[in-house]
């Protein structure tokens, strides 16, 4: 049994469009309890109105769903009162609580509903298997989990209307509340959505928030800082971490009044003049990051600093609030910062070493995305690397995969940055190797063609576009987008007969053919798969002529042409072997049992079936190949009279499923 080159094995169980009844749901006792809130902050202080109008949503008729939404200016302080809310009243909603940031405005694009939907169902317990990729279906299911469920849900710094209502809930028992610098009067009018407008917070309100920050101060001085900040929350912390750090209220004070303007700028000038030149020169480079969160290594590249001194710089920043620590080695700067640190950037840097930071950054994240697809899909084609050596390396595939996962959206802006910019060639490179989407859950996989499609637009050279298209067509009959995939590989085609290129011309017609399989055209697929085959072999990729040989034989095992499915598949494990394939002989053992088994030969079908087994095991694999082998065993061992056995095999295999969502 083979697979394609690009994609994984045929056969494994994905949820489509229109098929939301046959996924199975637990009962709610079984479904986790999602708690995702952020801490709360120590310091909240105030804001009764506003709170006092969250509250009375509580005792509000329960007929249905009930929306709110909390707009605001920028650094009004939305998120702080909306999580500090949240965590307060959270103990009423006893099946969970979903919290996402949907990056409405900021440096990075907002988020696709389809992954906001993605997270929101495996915190409630949907294996990721059974996560659908288009957004209706999503969108059913997550209401279908929701139903009878109370469920508190804060879906911050949205963007509009359209990119909240896939996240609502479609019946009662759910609370929803929504942060927007916007109004989103679309929801209030069309969602019955009660608005919520949070204001500058009193002068009282102000002098107690900048009390506790502050501790004991002469009240004149707390005063005097209210009035500078403008009562801005942001503003009044970020000041607080100055004056703690530098100890003069009064000086503090007197420099933020002199500059003559307002509210927040002020209190960023006056604070950024208080950095040492080091910690200024970073700040300013935290503004040219296209993304949402930076990294120690990225911003140590940004700055042209090691990795100790990038580490100890930012724990200066974070401790006069000039950036927010999110975990280990990783930061946040507010959006109203990245801007400011942006537009200081500008003023200050010559244009070139502005350029040559981002491009170095840039660089460095496509050298270590380069690094982590090579561990994720050895011997698998790729662009040769140009780049100088990353100051992060990684090792091991689990290593790599954690990466990208956790730099997803940075890896996505940087690509966006590099096109915008018109770097053709990072644009093209940072594209090839964000095939790391594919080992995610299927909702990434639109965002997955969308990076490809940057990388094509980009004008690269045939090679590149040759990859580019060979996965993006992958991608589309993953999402079963057939006529997208079926016209890359037409245009991959054309490239290998431009190129000469018997290897592209190979990978297309794989593709082809396991297109063809998926939707059951076995006549088709055995076309492109036997035209594949010599092109393979002089290439001398025993890889792809193996993945021929598999699929051929999983072709003739469904039409019931066992002879021919077996001859393909000790062909097949001959050509596993010589490339050392162990896994791969895995599924040659199993593609030949399927065969015997067909041609009646139960006791030999059982032989290879527990050979397949045990190389799975030695290999420490499993997963869906592994069920599948034990399936095939229990046919066999139910045909030569050992039925409970033949039940055992069914119960594991069952068991795997049931661990994979299948």
């Amino acid at each position: 049994m083979g697979s394609n080159e690009v994609s994984g094995r045929v056969g494994g169980h994905v949820v489509q469009a229109g098929t939301i009844n046959q996924v199975v749901l637990g009962p709610a006792a079984e479904l986790p309890v999602p708690r995702q809130l952020p801490p709360s902050v120590r310091d909240f202080t105030g804001r009764t109105g506003p709170l006092a109008t969250l509250d009375a949503l509580l005792s509000g008729p329960a007929a249905a769903t009930v929306i709110a939404v909390l707009d605001g200016t920028a650094g009004v302080g939305k998120t702080t009162l909306a999580v500090h809310w949240a965590h307060r009243v959270q103990p009423q909603f006893p099946d969970g609580t979903l919290f996402a940031n949907l990056r409405g405005h900021g440096p990075s694009s907002p988020l696709d509903p389809r992954q906001v939907l993605g997270w929101f169902l495996g915190a409630l317990g949907l294996p990721e298997a059974r996560i659908p990729a288009e957004l209706d279906t999503q969108t059913a299911l997550y209401r279908s989990l929701l139903a009878g469920r109370r469920v508190l849900l804060v879906l911050d710094n949205a963007a509009g209307a359209d990119q909240v209502r896939p996240l609502l809930p479609g019946a009662p028992g759910c609370l929803v509340l929504v942060t927007s610098r916007a109004g989103l009067s679309d929801l209030v009018i069309g969602e019955a959505a009660v608005p919520v407008t949070l204001d500058l917070p009193s002068t009282a309100e102000a002098t107690e928030l900048a009390g506790r920050l502050l501790g004991p101060v002469a009240p004149q001085g707390i005063a005097d800082l209210v009035r500078v900040c403008a009562r801005l929350p942001l503003a009044l912390r970020v000041a607080a971490g100055r004056v703690r750090r530098r100890g003069d209220l009064d000086t503090a004070i007197e420099e933020i009044r002199r500059d003559q303007q307002s509210g927040v700028r002020t209190v960023f000038d006056w604070s950024y003049r208080q950095l040492t030149a080091e910690q200024a020169h970073l700040f300013r480079r935290l503004g040219l990051h296209p993304g949402p969160e930076i990294s120690v290594p990225a911003a140590a590249t940004l700055a042209t600093l090691d990795l100790a001194t990038a580490h100890r710089l930012l724990d200066e920043l974070a401790e006069v609030h000039l950036v927010e620590p999110l975990g280990p080695k990783r930061y946040h700067l507010h959006d109203l910062l990245r801007a400011y640190a942006a537009e200081v950037a500008e003023a200050e840097d010559p244009v070139t070493d502005r350029e040559q930071a981002v491009r170095a950054l840039l660089e460095w994240y496509a050298q270590v995305s380069a690094t982590a697809d090579q561990l994720l899909f050895p011997g698998f084609p790729f662009l040769p690397k140009d780049f100088p050596a990353a100051e992060m390396p990684l090792t091991d595939p689990a290593q790599a995969l954690a990466w990208c996962t956790t730099e997803r959206a940075n890896l996505f802006a940087a690509l966006q940055l590099a096109a915008e910019l018109g770097e053709h060639r990072l644009t093209t490179y940072l594209a090839s190797t964000s095939r790391f989407r594919l080992r995610l859950p299927r909702d990434v996989l639109p965002e997955h063609v969308e990076a490809l499609s940057l990388g094509i637009r980009a004008d690269p050279d045939s090679a590149a576009e040759a990859l580019l298209r060979l996965w993006r067509a992958a991608t589309c009959r993953m999402l079963s987008r057939w006529p997208a995939a079926q016209a890359d590989l037409d245009r991959l085609l054309e490239l290998a007969e431009q190129l000469g290129s018997a290897r592209w011309r190979a990978s297309a017609l794989c593709e082809l053919g396991l297109g063809c399989l998926e939707q059951h055209r076995f006549a088709a697929a055995r076309e492109h798969y036997t035209a594949a085959l010599p092109l393979a072999r002089t290439t001398g990729n025993l890889r792809q002529e193996a993945v021929a040989e598999g699929n051929l034989s999983t072709i003739c095992t469904r039409l019931g042409e066992y002879e021919e499915a077996l001859g393909h598949a000790e062909r097949e494990l001959d050509l596993r072997r010589a490339a050392g394939d162990r896994s791969g002989q895995a599924w040659a053992w199993l593609d030949a049992a399927l065969a015997w088994q067909g041609l009646g030969e139960h006791d030999t079908a059982i032989r290879l079936c527990q050979e397949a087994i045990q190389g799975y095991r030695d290999l420490g694999r499993g997963g869906e190949p592994l069920a599948r082998c034990l399936e095939t065993l229990a046919v066999s061992l139910a045909h030569t009279g050992d039925p409970a056995q033949a039940a055992r095999c069914r119960d594991e295999a069952a068991a795997i499923r049931d661990e994979l969502g299948l």
